[in-house]
């Protein structure tokens, strides 16, 4: 749907600002659009003219019945029973229905970026779930995608777990700057060093919890390689660099910035911000068509900044976006949990995904948008009720495989044939059929909670069609009914996948 209204405007529109929801009343239509608002300034007409054009234009297509525009802005749309069987047909037959045409554009996507200096903790979880979910959905939809972790080698932190290490192999007390945490004991029975041990045990994680990166690039490379020269030399080339007092400064404001930066400090030193500029010149000059970071609340102040470098670099040619995540904040039966025993000071993810496992704790970390906090109560989330939505999604899946084990022994066919459809089979019908568009704007947004809302939303319905129609009637299956229960259990099982998660037969 989305896809066909930009089609129709071109590049009028941008398909991220297309909102699609059910009418205030179901008289008016299956789906609505306020499409009219978004292009009056482009396409130098009011609201009505617009959508009134649109309705025109796509009363043609076969999908829909009727197309109504409706003041003051929006579109309704009703959509014709043929092609409610059509698109349930090609769901069930073609297993290429769910896909999407590939889009020459690639999106470099860095999200954790760990120090390694020690277990990854449960805010990491959720920059992981949220950036391989994000890179799950980019790529469903059609581009490809490079992920890639930040690996802070270079900082006094890694300095600071050596000496720590050293104190403890020598009996010595370990220096205030050092670290505290019983995990530092791991590091001392290993033979890499510290640094590469922890990333090993990171990756280790990361692996559990179903991410997949294809690199960890090294902050130290960028000082052997040269790159942080490579990158000065580029700007000065581009004439967005002065010396002020014996320092080099970037004039970060001409590309948005509130105030110029410093890259080499009077001392000869480079800044933090040098390698930085560095590294994502590395990320443009592999292909990097549009760029996406995802950073940890404490990063506010290092958007602009890193923005206009892109900005400079690539002049204005690639884009940044840059996701700054919130905290998440653990609680039992409603007490909150402080911290963990072992760590010191952080709760680890691997300690959360012991407890609750892999599915759940990836759905609840993307269950909210990266900009509000996570709150969430580790024996809730255990419990199987309507109340647990991980546990209300995957069962929705594991009943429709229970009611399709017991018809396959007597070899029933689903039937397409939905002539005189109940409500609520018609509701999750169309409601299913909105999984695409919703795949779309989760990942034209970065925001795998669009999805996952969606799916608790279509788990819901199922649940409320299975409580009011038998699909099994005094021993028999109806037909059309075994046809709606396998379509959603086909976009179900799609979903729970782009969120990294397990569609269990069995619960």
């Amino acid at each position: 749907m989305i896809e066909k209204i930009k089609e129709t405007f071109q590049e009028s529109i941008d398909p991220d600002q297309i909102k699609l929801a059910p009418p205030p009343q179901k008289e008016m239509g299956d789906i609505c659009a306020p499409v009219g608002f978004l292009l009056t300034k482009t396409l130098k007409k009011n609201p009505f003219e617009i959508v009134s054009l649109l309705a025109e234009k796509m009363s043609s297509v076969s999908e829909f019945k009727d197309v109504q525009p409706a003041k003051p802005g929006y579109v309704n749309f009703f959509y014709s029973e043929s092609f409610i069987e059509e698109s349930v047909k090609e769901i069930l037959e073609n297993e290429k229905a769910l896909d999407f045409n590939p889009i020459e554009k690639t999106f470099f996507l860095e999200y954790v970026s760990a120090n390694p200096t020690g277990p990854l903790h449960i805010g990491h979880g959720r920059w992981a779930a949220l950036g391989d979910s994000a890179a799950r959905l980019l790529k469903k939809i059609g581009y490809k995608v490079y992920q890639e972790f930040y690996v802070n080698d270079a900082g006094n932190q890694v300095e600071n777990l050596k000496k720590t290490v050293e104190a403890l192999k020598s009996g010595k007390p370990v220096p205030e700057d050092g670290y505290h945490g019983e995990y530092v004991q791991d590091a001392l029975k290993s033979e890499l060093e510290p640094q590469a041990f922890f990333l090993e045990e990171q990756k280790k994680t990361l692996e559990k919890f179903r991410c997949a990166f294809d690199s960890f690039y090294s902050e130290k490379s960028l000082h052997e390689s040269g790159a942080i020269e490579k990158a000065i030399r580029l700007l000065k080339e581009k004439g967005v660099l002065y010396e002020q007092e014996g320092a080099l400064w970037f004039r970060s404001t001409d590309y948005g910035d509130d105030k110029d930066r410093v890259l080499i400090k009077s001392d000869g030193n480079y800044t933090y911000f040098a390698p930085d500029i560095a590294y994502h010149l590395t990320k443009i000059e592999r292909g990097g068509d549009e760029l996406i970071d995802i950073l940890g609340a404490d990063h506010h102040g290092y958007v602009k900044r890193i923005t206009a470098a892109v900005s400079a670099l690539s002049e204005k040619k690639v884009k940044l976006d840059i996701l700054i995540g919130q905290l998440v904040n653990l609680f039992r039966n409603g007490d909150p949990v402080r911290m963990s025993k072992r760590s010191g000071e952080i709760i680890t993810l691997d300690e959360v995904m012991d407890e609750i496992g892999v599915d759940a704790l990836r759905y609840i970390l993307v269950s909210k948008k990266h900009t509000q906090t996570v709150d969430f109560d580790l024996e809730e989330v255990k419990k199987q009720s309507k109340d647990n939505p991980v546990f209300y999604i995957q069962y929705a899946f594991a009943r429709i495989h229970s009611i399709k084990k017991n018809i396959e022994e007597k070899d029933y066919q689903p039937e397409i044939n939905f002539k005189n459809l109940e409500e609520s089979e018609r509701q999750l019908l169309l409601f299913m059929l909105r999984f695409k568009d919703e795949v779309y704007k989760s990942a034209l947004n970065f925001d795998p909670q669009i999805l996952a809302a969606y799916l608790f939303d279509l788990a819901s319905l199922f649940h409320q069609f299975y409580e009011k129609n038998r699909v099994i009637d005094q021993g028999n299956p109806v037909k059309y009914r075994l046809a709606i229960i396998e379509t959603v259990s086909k976009v179900l099982e799609e979903g729970l996948s782009l969120l990294g998660m397990a569609a269990p037969k069995r619960m």
